[in-house]
């Protein structure tokens, strides 16, 4: 009896297992086929022998959410003889946003083998070849404009001079803070503060990416709803009388199943191109124009698999260049959104789509381009520096030039000291900048007009033989575009140039002491004070070339010895082949690593040293050599 009693259990648990599992597939199922991919994962994940299918839904819902590491997990999970097409052109996406052009092509050319459109899969590979050969030529800057949102920006407008973008609003009725709409004003090359934009709106949801009319009347923007416990958008028209915006009507062709989002208004009013996940469309987000009628809008028509892919194409606009632009994630491009453009054709039709390049698109998401109130620049937001957590308006055009002008002169006497060597460096970026010499004291290069004032910082070192070398910080300001460097002559006689500056020590050879490069923890560069002392060794060298260096390298007690070894063979090189870059025969200079063997100070390992103390054994000793 209690055997029959066990064995019933069981069967009614399993029974329960299989349904449980039945369960979570029918939910994932439903949740997929709605588009509902994070609640599709949550199920599908609950299933516990994944056949190729669920692992594929799984990979598709990660790819579509655009967490591409989780997508391309579960996509290898697949066995390479049961991926399909789609599975290979989604991980061709994926390589290309990782850089992988090789892989990229591959898998393309393997999703052909398992029966993809041979004409788009070849169309694909040529613009990943495209690509991968593309390089900013384009002589064109990208840099943040000052007015920024506080996190996600839903786009941003231009309206005459003003840009208007979403921010967090002040705290609604219910206490909770939704994305509603300001704007800043271009005048006198500056950005003003944030004012509010149409706050007579409703600011219990979210509100954002709009259009408004050529006239000024009529203004279409965004909205975000909750419906179900599901997020939806929908395209809402409002009227601008009395001084004031006013709500009118929620567009005709929006739907409670569907979002529409992002709209566009051409400048005769009569065409308005936004962003659908209508039915009937090719995947995700659609773009969609529709015309207006009268005083009534058109039924909307898709703009076709040219411009649209399974993924997502949205945040649509008509640019003073007659060309339609927008972001997708489904065309091919360098990171998750990218910027795309398109012509007409003869024949009315958009044409062949082509990436913006690298000046504009990066391995995030770039989108919302729009002409900015600037002359010659445009607008653009990027979440590529702050890992898609927050957005930034970048404006990018041509460069506006500012020459620095440098004049050398002696310390005191001030006099012009010609045909010394100058060199630049603009540290942030690490570039070496070459200063014209326009006559025989005096040096100029060139600046962004968009640096002055941001505390950009320049490196300028002068040399010329029988001077000491000087390293000098400069910061591009409005107020100091000419520049004074100040060279101090050497004095003839060896003894007495050196006297301030070098120590005798015993060695069988005669060595003197030259100075001391000390290293903060961890510190594997070369600092501007480092870099200064190097020069003025090297001056001092190029008066004496007869004279051997040596670099003495030693580091601190932590860690382990051979590590330190190595770390002071490093720090050596360093100096030698700054050294050399400036100038001194290589074969004037030895190097000597010794780690941690000479500490100074008997900081040794276990004993206890302040952080100071271990600093003075993270050393180079600088030596001259007279054989």
């Amino acid at each position: 009896m209690a055997a029959k009693f066990q064995l019933t259990l069981l069967f009614v648990c399993f029974a329960f297992l299989l349904s449980a599992q039945s369960r979570f597939l029918r939910r994932g199922e439903k949740a997929f086929v709605k588009t509902h991919f994070a609640e599709a994962i949550a199920n599908f994940k609950n299933v516990k022998n994944k056949n190729p299918e669920i692992n594929r839904k799984i990979a598709e819902s990660y790819y579509f959410l655009g967490d591409y590491q989780e997508a391309e997990n579960y996509y290898q999970k697949i066995y390479d003889s049961e991926k399909s097409a789609d599975d290979l052109l989604a991980l061709s996406h994926i390589h290309l946003n990782a850089g992988k052009y090789k892989e990229a092509i591959l898998s393309c050319e393997r999703a052909a083998e398992k029966g993809a459109n041979q004409v788009h899969v070849d169309k694909r590979i040529k613009a990943i070849q495209e690509l991968e050969k593309a390089t900013d030529a384009s002589g064109m800057i990208l840099r943040a404009i000052h007015q920024q949102p506080k996190s996600k920006s839903l786009g941003v407008s231009v309206v005459g001079n003003k840009i208007i973008y979403s921010n967090l609003g002040k705290k609604n009725a219910r206490g909770l803070k939704n994305y509603q709409l300001f704007y800043s004003e271009f005048a006198d090359q500056e950005y003003s503060e944030l004012k509010p934009w149409a706050d007579q709106l409703n600011n219990a949801v979210d509100l954002g990416a709009i259009a408004v009319s050529g006239d000024g009347k009529s203004m279409y923007y965004t909205s975000w709803y909750t419906r179900k416990g599901r997020q939806y958008m929908e395209i809402v028209e409002a009227e601008f009388k009395n001084n004031r915006w006013k709500a009118s009507f929620v567009l005709p062709f929006n739907g409670r199943k569907y979002s529409c989002a992002y709209p566009c208004i051409s400048k005769d009013g009569k065409s308005l191109y936004f962003s659908s996940d209508m039915p009937g469309g090719y995947g995700g987000m659609d773009i969609y124009v529709c015309h207006r009628r009268g005083k009534s809008w058109g039924r909307p028509i898709n703009l076709g698999e040219e411009i649209n892919t399974k993924h997502h194409e949205i945040y649509p606009s008509i640019l003073k260049d007659g060309k339609l632009w927008f972001a997708s994630d489904g065309q091919v491009g360098y990171g998750r959104l990218d910027l795309f453009y398109a012509s007409k054709t003869k024949e009315g039709e958009w044409g062949e789509v082509k990436n913006a390049g690298p000046a504009l698109n990066s391995s995030q998401n770039d989108f919302s381009i729009q002409d900015s109130p600037e002359k010659g620049q445009l607008l653009m937001v990027s979440d590529r520096n702050n890992k898609g957590i927050r957005d930034r308006i970048y404006s990018f055009g041509a460069d506006r030039k500012m020459q620095v002008e440098l004049f050398v002169k002696e310390v005191i006497s001030r006099e012009s000291v010609s045909n010394a060597k100058i060199e630049v460096e603009k540290v942030l970026s690490n570039q070496m900048i070459v200063p014209q010499q326009i006559a025989a004291d005096r040096f100029q290069f060139d600046v962004s007009w968009y640096e002055l004032g941001e505390g950009i910082l320049y490196e300028i070192t002068a040399e010329k033989q029988g001077y000491e070398s000087t390293h000098l910080k400069y910061y591009p300001m409005e107020s100091n575009l000419s520049v004074d460097i100040l060279l101090r002559k050497l004095e003839k006689d060896m003894e007495k140039g050196f006297a301030k500056e070098l120590s005798p020590i015993h060695y069988p050879d005669k060595r003197m002491m030259f100075r001391k490069i000390h290293f903060d923890a961890g510190q594997e560069s070369l600092n501007s004070e480092a870099k200064l002392t190097l020069s003025k060794m090297v001056g001092f060298w190029k008066m004496y070339p007869d004279l051997d260096i040596v670099i003495n390298s030693h580091t601190d007690s932590k860690g382990a010895a051979q590590s330190n070894k190595t770390l002071s063979m490093k720090r050596a090189k360093m100096a030698r082949e700054f050294m050399i870059a400036k100038g001194v025969d290589s074969n004037r200079i030895i190097c000597n690593a010794y780690g941690e063997r000479f500490v100074v100070n008997g900081c040794v390992d276990g004993s206890e040293c302040s952080e100071e103390q271990h600093r003075q054994n993270r050393r180079l000793e600088l030596l001259f050599v007279i054989k």
